[in-house]
């Protein structure tokens, strides 16, 4: 996709009640985007099936170790900044954020339960976000779908930070690959900076690198040599790593889920 369509593609949207301007659906997804989300929401379909077994296991393992409801649902900006809800195993404290509103989660978060850092660790509590796929609100491989009280506020130091929606939001991708999650605003920076790259490239050969690359992450593997060894251009000059967190920057509105509300699985 070339900068000129990307620059275009863009409209005012009262989705979720913000006002920072999302792509245009007047452009429809291109013929590689809409095969690839056919086959993704089949795919994950099998997938909930076969893996349904692990996913009730780790949803009894969260709720025998620690207080609070086994999954917690989230709301997220998906294709064209249209908001969904988003469902992961929980893996922190319940209602860790009831005190200090939308934060950022660090390398070594003290929120994180002992299991939570097990599902982290081994990218279980990602499982239940197949039934997003399936539903059709993500696919396998896209940009990390971001909090929209967060967007609020990285939109006004990255004006085109929206752009990363021209595409749908995805379980893994290039920019998950390539960094951990964000911690501050220049990793907020180069995470759009890698979520651009890969809306440029986007094709069958790149996507099947970052479903390589996600499992050799997950197998152990440092990031900067999945880089390397796949070819996914990662950037010496660019870090490598996110930036040490400091104090909370974001405010949650109070009519938005907070991270670690458990919507309508709470009872589970």
């Amino acid at each position: 996709m070339s900068d000129e369509l990307i620059s275009h593609y863009r409209l005012f949207s009262r989705s979720a009640g913000l006002s920072t301007v999302f792509p245009s659906p007047s452009i429809g997804d291109t013929g590689y985007q809409k095969a690839k989300a056919f086959a993704g929401r089949a795919a994950a379909g099998i997938l909930l099936v076969i893996l349904s077994p692990l996913i009730l296991f780790c949803g009894v393992l969260v709720r025998l170790t620690s207080t609070g409801p086994s999954f917690y649902t989230q709301v997220r900006l998906g294709h064209r900044g249209r908001p969904f809800r988003i469902y992961k195993v929980r893996t922190m404290r319940f209602r860790c954020e009831a005190n200090t509103g939308a934060v950022w989660a660090t390398a070594k978060d003290p929120r994180v339960t002992p299991v939570g850092r097990i599902l982290r660790r081994l990218h279980l509590d990602e499982l239940p976000q197949l039934w997003n796929i399936f539903l059709g609100d993500m696919c396998f491989i896209g940009p990390r779908p971001e909090r929209p009280e967060i967007v609020e506020k990285l939109v006004l130091d990255l004006p085109n930070f929206n752009e990363r929606l021209v595409t749908k939001p995805g379980l893994t991708g290039l920019s998950q690959v390539l960094q951990m999650a964000d911690t501050s605003l220049e990793s907020a920076r180069t995470k759009l900076w890698n979520d651009l790259d890969y809306i440029r490239r986007e094709s069958v050969w790149l996507d099947t690198r970052i479903l390589l690359g996600t499992a050799m992450i997950i197998l152990g593997v440092k990031r900067p040599g999945v880089a390397r060894i796949l070819a996914l251009n990662w950037k010496p000059g660019r870090p490598k790593s996110p930036s040490p967190a400091t104090e909370c920057i974001f405010e949650a509105p109070v009519d938005l889920p907070k991270l670690c509300d458990s919507g309508i699985l709470g009872a589970l």
